[in-house]
């Protein structure tokens, strides 16, 4: 699930900024947004571990409510080198906010597929990978495989890889 970008969870997560231990209710009021709205975000945000919740518990018998947090980084790095090689994909646009622009999601299934030659993924992977929504690489799949940039090499369950042209598969580019 990719971060919330919209105005309101940034207002969220700036009244959180300075009102750490706040209740939603709290920030939803700094925010200027609707309790309903600031609740869900921030279960959304605390499942991608953006802020943290701490439970509320009972007080004089009654549920007291959760207070909310923004974690804090932490200062010793992991010394040891991931298992797997990191993935590199391309940049989203420079206007932030989650949202590709025109034809950058084929670009970045591209890059995908180039660096994994040989293998034929789904398009589950391939969303899984780029953090992106499977309908849409999908959509982007088949674009590509119009414009012979890449190949479908299983019809069920759906399989492509990149299209080698003249052997370099860094030039398999979608046309415009």
């Amino acid at each position: 699930m990719a971060a919330p970008s919209t105005p309101a969870a940034q207002a969220l997560l700036d009244a959180l900024a300075d009102r750490p231990g706040a209740t939603a209710t709290e920030l939803a009021q700094a925010a200027q947004i609707g309790r309903s709205t600031a609740a869900k975000l921030l279960a959304t945000l605390a499942s991608q571990d953006r802020v943290l919740r701490q439970p509320g518990g009972r007080r004089g018998g009654r549920p007291a409510a959760d207070r909310w947090t923004l974690p804090t980084p932490d200062p010793t790095p992991n010394p040891r080198p991931p298992t797997a090689a990191p993935i590199r994909i391309a940049e989203p646009s420079a206007t932030g906010a989650g949202r590709l622009g025109a034809g950058q999601l084929r670009q970045l299934v591209l890059s995908c597929l180039a660096e994994r030659p040989g293998q034929a993924l789904s398009p589950t992977a391939i969303a899984k990978t780029l953090d992106r929504s499977a309908g849409a690489v999908a959509n982007a799949l088949r674009v590509l495989a119009s414009q012979g940039a890449v190949t479908q090499t299983q019809p069920k369950p759906r399989r492509y890889t990149i299209t080698t042209a003249s052997g370099d598969q860094a030039d398999a580019r979608p046309r415009p």
